[in-house]
């Protein structure tokens, strides 16, 4: 509390700091093994994964923009599908989901936003930046101000629908399993189990693999796919 502003933390902040710790430290630790790696031998393990992640992402990047700009867009295109990714399927260790709040949502867009507006700048100048504001014709700065700030609202708003969505639906079925579990064993009542939500385990592996597991690659390959579509208009055209 500062004088008469209330500061709460959010549930969720001490989860974001964790996976990100997490992140940085998996990072150079991977970075170092690859630095003590024989280039003449062939990779194994840990090393194989990430060599064969760095070229799955270098190509995923490369089918959607220049090839020599992969090498400046792949690596953040790589940290965030990895960030998202770990992100929403978190729930399945026990932990809050860092994407379920908005306003990392709307920071992972707004960085997105912020490169797109960079690219146009940088590749187009800035005369020709602010000159699109009023193509084809002057009267139409208003839609085309809304234009631009329309991926960080659509793309913010998408992860963060769906993730929660999905949450929201899993709190239902637990909370509609747990009822009917608690109804089937208050028949015994004398067991003193009738607590007990024998149900949702058996339910909840199936659901948690589509809404956690394959959703949330879904919702994250859907980001960066828009965040390489987005960057990629805003490129010279070869």
């Amino acid at each position: 509390m500062i004088g008469t502003i209330h500061l709460t933390l959010q549930k969720e902040v001490p989860y974001i700091i964790l996976i990100v710790a997490l992140l940085c430290v998996s990072f150079v630790w991977i970075g170092n093994k690859i630095k003590k790696t024989d280039p003449l031998e062939k990779p194994k393990g840990i090393v194989m994964l990430a060599c064969w992640l760095v070229e799955l992402i270098d190509n995923t990047v490369g089918s959607t923009v220049d090839k020599k700009h992969v090498r400046r867009l792949a690596p953040y295109i790589g940290t965030i599908a990895i960030y998202i990714f770990l992100s929403n399927i978190s729930g399945l260790f026990g932990i809050f989901t860092p994407t379920q709040n908005y306003s990392v949502t709307l920071t992972l867009a707004l960085i997105t936003w912020i490169m797109i507006q960079y690219t146009s700048i940088k590749e187009n100048g800035f005369k020709a930046y602010l000159h699109g504001y009023i193509e084809p014709f002057a009267f139409l700065i208003i839609p085309n101000i809304f234009g631009r700030i329309a991926p960080l609202i659509s793309m913010s708003l998408r992860l963060f629908g769906n993730v929660i969505s999905g949450a929201i639906i899993m709190s239902l079925v637990y909370t509609f399993t747990g009822f009917i579990s608690s109804t089937i064993l208050g028949l015994f009542s004398a067991s003193g189990l009738d607590f007990l939500n024998f149900l949702g385990p058996l339910l909840a592996p199936v659901l948690h693999a589509y809404f956690d597991v394959f959703s949330g690659f879904i919702q994250m390959f859907i980001f960066i796919t828009l965040t390489m579509v987005f960057i990629g208009n805003e490129l010279p055209q070869e």
